[in-house]
This record gives C-alpha cells, sequence and structure tokens, in this order.
C-alpha cells in the first residue's frame, strides 16, 4: 500500500468526487467518457503507481460513463482505513480526511483531485448598458456542506477569495485573478479544464491574460 503523499491525496479527492466503494472488494470511478477520457487513463495511471493493480475500465452502454474499477480487497480496506465511506457516502458525512486537513501540501493536492472531477471552468456572458461582457469563471459543486466548507477554507488559505451561495452546494471563483490563482497553486490533471484555458487564449487574449500555459499533468 501506498504511503501517504502528494499522489496519494489527489487520489483520495478523486474518490471523494467521482468515486465510490459499494463492496468489500471493488472502488469504483465514474467519468464522462467523452469529455474525460483523457483523465480516465490518468487516472488509471494513478492507480498503478500507487497500487500496483491496473484497473479494468468499462463503458455503460446506456450512457456517456466509463467505470473505472479496482479490484482488490486489501485495496478497498485500506482505502477506508485512510478515511474514505464504504457505502453511501454523503449518508455518511462526506469530508476530506483528517491527515490530509493537517498537511497543505496534500490539501492543494485533494482539492485538485475534487476539482478535476466535480468541477469545471466556464465563460459566463452577460449584457451591460446593451454590451456584451465575457468573464471567466470556476465552479466546484458537491452535495456535502461539510465538503463544500473544506474546499472553500482550503482556497481561502491560498489567498483565493471564494462565494459559496445561499443552499452551500456550489464554491465559485468569479474573478479571472481567482481562476488564474487556482490554476496556479493547485493546477489540474485533467485535460477537460486544461483545454477550456487553450480555447480561451486562441479565442480571446484579452480575457485571461497573461495567464501562462497550464500544462496537462502526467503521473510522474
Amino acid at each position: 500500500m501506498p504511503e501517504r503523499s502528494n499522489l496519494f491525496a489527489e487520489f483520495i479527492g478523486i474518490m471523494l468526487g467521482d468515486g465510490g466503494i459499494n463492496n468489500k472488494w471493488q472502488a469504483n470511478i465514474t467519468v464522462n467518457a467523452v469529455a474525460d477520457r483523457k483523465y480516465a487513463e490518468y487516472i488509471s495511471q494513478l492507480c498503478v503507481q500507487l497500487f500496483g493493480v491496473a484497473p479494468a475500465v468499462r463503458k455503460r452502454k446506456t450512457k456517456q460513463a466509463l467505470i473505472i474499477s479496482l479490484a482488490s480487497t486489501s485495496v478497498v480496506d485500506f482505502l477506508v482505513a485512510q478515511g474514505l465511506p464504504r457505502g453511501n457516502k454523503l449518508n455518511q458525512g462526506l469530508r476530506i480526511p483528517d491527515w490530509i486537513m493537517e498537511n497543505r501540501e496534500f490539501q492543494v493536492a485533494c482539492v485538485r483531485g475534487l476539482v478535476d472531477t466535480d468541477g469545471c471552468l466556464y465563460v459566463h456572458k452577460h449584457m451591460v448598458a446593451g454590451k456584451q461582457y465575457r468573464n471567466i469563471g470556476f465552479c466546484f459543486t458537491s452535495y456535502s456542506p461539510e465538503l463544500v466548507q473544506q474546499v472553500s477554507s482550503i482556497l481561502e488559505e491560498n489567498g483565493i477569495k471564494p462565494s459559496v451561495p445561499k443552499g452551500g452546494r456550489n464554491v465559485y471563483l468569479y474573478r479571472a485573478e481567482s481562476v488564474r490563482k487556482y490554476l496556479r497553486i493547485f493546477g489540474s490533471s485533467n485535460e477537460r479544464i486544461t483545454s477550456v484555458i487553450s480555447k480561451l487564449e486562441a479565442s480571446d487574449s484579452g480575457l485571461f491574460h497573461h495567464l501562462g500555459k497550464v500544462a496537462y499533468r502526467k503521473v510522474p
């Protein structure tokens, strides 16, 4: 089993976002079969590096979803011991484990995994005095109030001011400078997110000026 590390903390974030453990022998991660195709490859490589086990990857017949299945009783028991819930994760109070919250580098890596699965970058268009404006935005979504609060706190601790509207299911960054700082500190392993930046730079250099290149991460 792997030692606690940035890569393992990122994997925990991925599991907290799109993962689930519903039995004693299998951990599953479900991602979009189209938008997250390359990210599925990254997750598979991460499983091999961390656990020495190549996961099975299958596509749901009726949905555009890829299921990455890590079948190993010892791995599942280890993940549960490290703070991941078994069964319905929302009913059990989904949260970032304490060992991650006690280490800043682990926090950054875990949030990266969370945002790469349950977050997105988008372009918000709005009209002011008959003129159209475009703004870059960031959104992370979770139905766990405690997880939303933890992510919001970690962003604040890294000098990024988030917005959590009433209801507490979303964490937003509305300013380009905040999104830029997030990408500089936390980065992304998901091409779905980094490709948004590439498209923006190609279509409107002024919208995201001086961002710098955000590279698609590969497993070291």
